[in-house]
């Protein structure tokens, strides 16, 4: 993975960690908190926008939307060689919302979100088990999630580098 770490300054952070908090909130809001222009918050937010490090989505509850079955899923794929294939038809998959290659005894790791047990189990048999090279699954059903996103950012300053 070749990954290019940008050198965010507390600035940067402290935006990125208001936005967290509230992605809508608005340039004048963030600016009084923070007590700088509103011109500064908005250059800074271009740039952050810009160099992708800050991605604008709308990320909506799965269970207010009905769906109420989330699991993990640990892949075996045999050969090694498929596994960027495998990959390639996962992230296709509409139930699947995470797709990682990992280290350990499984390949590669994924989460689904599905309507029920019905519909995880049937996209289990029918779309990830039916990928040529997926070998051996270990799934971990998730009974109550407690945090769906990471605010990690506003720690990024505090890590020794």
């Amino acid at each position: 993975m070749d990954i290019t770490h940008a050198q965010l300054d507390t600035m940067d952070i402290q935006i990125l960690s208001h936005l967290n908090e509230d992605g809508r909130k608005s340039f004048t809001d963030i600016s009084n908190e923070m007590n700088v222009s509103v011109g500064m918050i908005r250059n800074r937010y271009q740039k952050l926008v810009e160099s992708k490090i800050l991605h604008i989505v709308g990320w909506a509850d799965p269970l207010k939307v009905g769906l109420e079955a989330y699991a993990r899923l640990n892949l075996k794929v045999h050969p090694a060689e498929k596994i960027n294939a495998v990959c390639d038809q996962l992230v296709k998959i509409p139930e699947v919302s995470f797709v990682a290659i990992t280290s350990g005894n499984y390949n590669i790791e994924i989460n689904m979100t599905c309507k029920n047990n019905k519909h995880l189990l049937d996209t289990v048999i029918s779309k990830v088990h039916a990928i040529e090279g997926i070998t051996d699954s270990n799934t971990t059903m998730y009974m109550d999630v407690r945090k769906w996103a990471a605010h990690a950012i506003e720690h990024a300053d505090t890590v020794e580098k």
